[in-house]
């Protein structure tokens, strides 16, 4: 690009001497002037002036393009100046992480010791875990017994009471039956009585009118005399002997 002006000025300052060099004409006599009037062109400064106008509207274009690639340039600069910021400030902050590493690590190696200080006490709690397990087994297995005790002693004394009820239950009805033989037994000793009284009067009756007793049978199984209890008064008796 730099090339490219540099040339371009070198045409227009050739251009420039060239026509310096048309306009200056060599110095002759007097008498040869008239004579060269008519060979003198007129139109040559107009043309030169065009030329150094279209020179100078291609340098203002030139210009006009570099202020507009120096603007693209800047502004590439400015990005790659951005991204060289930006991973500046990476590195500075990548140096900062990389100098809290030794903390990190420390840090890290304290966490380790902390996690087989807790992994040590989780197995004596674990352990503690398995003896409270075992002790609360024990004493589930020693309530069972007392309340399978407690059920045992609450059906013995159960059976006991049921035991004594029927005990009572059958005393009630020994005594019961007892009373009732009794008063079977008194019965019938009542009805013998009854009946020997009605034989013994009849046969005194008899005796008095006949003067004799007849004999009965006797009985094997008939009462004996101790037995016998006679419901009569004393004062037969006594008059008995007395006739």
């Amino acid at each position: 690009m730099f090339g490219s002006l540099r040339s371009k000025f070198q045409t227009v300052q050739e251009g420039i001497s060239a026509s310096i060099r048309g306009l200056s004409t060599p110095e002759h006599p007097k008498s040869k002037k008239s004579a060269n009037v008519r060979n003198v062109n007129y139109d040559a400064g107009a043309d030169v002036l065009h030329h150094f106008q279209l020179q100078w509207n291609e340098l203002h274009e030139l210009a006009e393009e570099n202020a507009g690639k120096a603007q693209e340039a800047d502004a590439l600069i400015s990005s790659i100046y951005e991204k060289l910021q930006h991973e500046w400030n990476n590195v500075t902050c990548l140096n900062n992480t990389l100098a809290y590493i030794p903390k990190i690590n420390n840090a890290i190696q304290d966490l380790m010791d902390q996690i087989g200080n807790l992994q040590e006490m989780f197995e004596e709690v674990e352990g503690a875990l398995y003896r409270l397990e075992d002790l609360n087994e024990m004493l589930d297995l020693q309530s069972r017994q007392l309340d399978h005790r407690f059920q045992l002693a609450l059906y013995k004394e159960k059976k006991l009471i049921e035991l004594n009820n029927f005990k009572t239950k059958l005393a009630n009805e020994h005594t019961e039956r007892l009373s009732q033989h009794e008063l079977n037994q008194q019965k019938k000793l009542k009805e013998r009585r009854e009946t020997f009284e009605e034989a013994f009067k009849e046969d005194l009756e008899e005796y008095k009118t006949t003067g004799s007793i007849p004999k009965l049978p006797v009985s094997a199984k008939g009462p004996s005399l101790d037995e016998i209890v006679l419901d009569i008064d004393s004062k037969i008796f006594d008059e008995f002997l007395e006739n």
